[in-house]
Formats: structure tokens, sequence, C-alpha cells
């Protein structure tokens, strides 16, 4: 669309372009619009975006908000990550919650066991990688299960981010009318996020069931076991 004007005729091509044409009346319409499938098929695998976390250094990335305290959090449910959360005290990997403190505000304590679980999430999380394959083999219905979130997660996503370029070429050339579109673009964003929030919440609920266990579980990496009774 933006190179169109820059497109030359038939009649007038010359040189690659004329070749172009030549090579368009050989092979016929549909052998065109196979070749202008399979490029785009390339330039879309090239350009693809990755959207679930998949190692520790992407994993602040994946942040369901961000902030100076919490910018390590992981995109997964509520619920997972509180179940996630007693799962870790339960096995003394992180410390247990203190009572309700009064109305002056958190303490540092509190502050410090956020951080802490906020680690071993995404310490979690950042071995998706390796924890697919270990739920491939201890559960194949839910790794499809888990799969099929990251197909609709990866799909919608990078569609979204296609969309958002149209709209603005389209905003660009034709009308501001065509920003409208950014609608449609935000939607499958956001449908995107809940994909992907819901396969971290099957890697995470399969950690909590025992199906699989991460390395930072079992003293190979990750946040080192913090005894609950600790006061400091």
């Amino acid at each position: 669309m933006i190179l169109e004007d820059r497109v030359p005729t038939p009649q007038q091509a010359h040189g690659v372009w004329a070749s172009l044409y030549r090579l368009g009346g050989l092979i016929g319409p549909a052998g065109v619009l196979a070749a202008v499938a399979f490029l785009a098929y390339l330039i879309g695998a090239m350009l693809a975006v990755r959207v679930v976390t998949v190692n520790a250094r992407e994993a602040p990335k994946a942040a369901r908000f961000w902030s100076t305290k919490t910018d390590l959090t992981p995109r997964v449910s509520q619920l997972a990550y509180d179940d996630l959360v007693s799962f870790l005290q339960d096995h003394e990997r992180v410390p247990a919650a203190e009572p309700e403190v009064p109305a002056t505000g958190r303490s540092e304590r509190e502050d410090g066991r956020r951080l802490v679980v906020n680690l071993a999430v995404r310490d979690i999380l950042g071995e998706t990688r390796q924890l697919r394959t270990k739920l491939l083999i201890a559960n194949y219905d839910l790794f499809n299960e888990y799969d099929r979130a990251v197909g609709e997660a990866e799909f919608r996503k990078n569609v979204a981010y296609a969309l958002l370029g149209l709209t603005a070429a389209l905003t660009w050339m034709q009308s501001p009318w065509w920003a409208f579109l950014l609608i449609v673009s935000t939607r499958l964003y956001v449908a995107g996020t809940g994909s992907e929030r819901a396969a971290n919440d099957v890697i995470v609920q399969a950690v909590v069931a025992g199906l699989i266990t991460p390395l930072s579980m079992t003293g190979a990496a990750g946040v080192p076991a913090i005894p609950t009774g600790r006061s400091q």
C-alpha cells in the first residue's frame, strides 16, 4: 500500500519490474498468489513475536503491572499466583505472610516477602521451555491445553501488531476514520494477553499439583529456601 504509487504499470515497466510482469504471465494468477503468500509467510515468520515467557531474562517483561517494587511479577491470574504462593510457603521457599499491619502501611518485611515471591514465580515461569517438555511427558492432555493457549496468544497478538501497522498506513494514506480499527487491534491484543495468562496458569498449576518440578524447587537454581520462622 505504501509503495503502490512507485510500482510501474506493465506498459511502463522496465528492468526487474518488466521481468516480474513476464514471470507473472508465465506462471498465471494462481502461481503469483502462491508466490506472494509464501513471501508474506516468510516475512511474518521473521517478524513473529513470542508472547509467552520462556526464560528468566524475558520474565520481567511479562509483568501484570509495573512499578519499582512489582516489575518482577509474571503474567498469571491472581488465583494461580495465590496457589503458587501457598505452595511455596508449604515448601518453605518463601516466608509466610505476617498478620495485617496497622494503617501506617506495609512493613519492610512484607515488601521483602513480596519481592521474594515475585522472584520465585519468575524463576519458575523462567523455566517454561524446559517445563513444557516435562509437562508433555507427564500429562499429554494438559500439555495440549497449554499448547492451545500458547498458539492462540501468539496468533492474536501478532495479528494485533500487524493490524496496528495496517491501521497506521490506512490512516495516513486514506482517512483518519480508519483509526477506528485500533479498537479491533486492541481487542485482539487483550484476548492474546488472556490466552498468555491461561498458558502460564497451566504451568503454574502443574507445578502446584506436583506433575512437574522446576529446577528452582530442587535447589539447582532459583531462590534458596527461607525458613518461615525467620523474623529478619
